[in-house]
């Protein structure tokens, strides 16, 4: 299974554990621009427990919150990303959104990519379009918690423009538009609202602007720049735990018999000795199959003997 399913499958756990694990809303939820005066906060919460207006508790834990964030809790600056607005009363836009783009472009970009630098890649936007939101929410005296993978999935959006930027895609299911031109109508609804903000207007809009465009830039960097984040973390590794590993394989002594087969040619020996190892150092030990342990083992041996 890919790592764009499993990270679409763990956003969709997340938002289940946000819609069945709640409180009531209180006053802390309320932004502090809408003033409420002439009730308590034992009030407040006990009126919105008899209307049903409830808060998932994780974005307690999780959401991008500057004021926790500068108290210590930088996990929120990669956690927000799982978490999504479970507000909608019918269908999670939200959600459904983020992910079928995820999976749409995600699905290509892994292509060109090992599993593990799309996951760093991910985790790194996820990173800077959060600390662009918290940037942007000093300079326009604006401070909102944000949830959503929309950052992160904006910097998968730009480099899938910027790889196949001709290919050609629907809006409103009879314009055709091509990638590079739907990442500047992408920014383009972005940037306006934001050009509102430092004219002093408010954004009631909902949407974290500006963490759109903070991934939009981080992908446009890594993408233009060819920055490769595997290298950067130099021996460090990281297995699949989703891959099946492959089962235990009992050597016999005519196994090791035939690794000193005089017909053996070793020079083919070496070069596929050298193969697999390369694999290895690329992909992880959990990469190779059943077949390809076998061969290494056998391989092995042989050179151990000749020695």
């Amino acid at each position: 299974m890919s790592i764009v399913s499993w990270i679409i499958i763990v956003n969709v756990v997340v938002f289940a554990l946000q819609c069945v694990w709640t409180r009531p809303m209180s006053q802390k939820d309320i932004p502090k621009d809408i003033p409420l005066t002439g009730i308590s906060e034992e009030e407040f919460t006990e009126q919105m427990s008899e209307m049903g207006l409830r808060v998932p508790v994780l974005q307690d834990w999780l959401a991008l919150d500057r004021r926790a964030i500068t108290h210590g809790q930088i996990w929120r600056l990669a956690t927000y990303d799982l978490l999504h607005d479970t507000s909608d009363a019918r269908v999670p836009w939200h959600l459904i959104m983020n992910m079928y783009l995820l999976y749409i472009l995600g699905s290509r970009v892994v292509d060109i990519h090992s599993y593990r630098e799309f996951l760093f890649f991910y985790v790194a936007s996820a990173v800077f379009s959060g600390l662009f939101y918290l940037l942007w929410g000093i300079v326009t005296n604006e401070n909102h918690s944000a949830i959503g993978a929309s950052g992160a999935v904006s910097a998968v959006l730009v480099i899938y423009a910027m790889r196949w930027p001709n290919e050609t895609w629907t809006l409103f299911f009879f314009i055709p538009v091509t990638a590079r031109w739907l990442v500047i109508i992408y920014a383009g609804l972005d940037v306006f609202p934001m050009l509102k903000q430092l004219g002093g207007m408010r954004d009631y809009s909902g949407v974290a602007h500006s963490a759109h465009i903070g991934g939009m830039l981080f992908g446009f960097l890594y993408e233009y720049r060819h920055w490769n984040l595997e290298s950067l973390l130099g021996s460090w590794k990281l297995s699949n735990p989703f891959k099946r590993r492959p089962k235990l394989r009992v050597v016999r002594d005519s196994d090791m018999r035939s690794t000193s087969d005089p017909h053996i040619n070793e020079e083919k020996l070496q070069a596929r000795l050298d193969e697999l190892l390369a694999k290895i150092s690329e992909h992880g030990q959990a990469s190779l199959t059943a077949a390809e342990q076998a061969e290494l083992m056998q391989a092995s041996k042989y050179f151990q003997k000749k020695r």
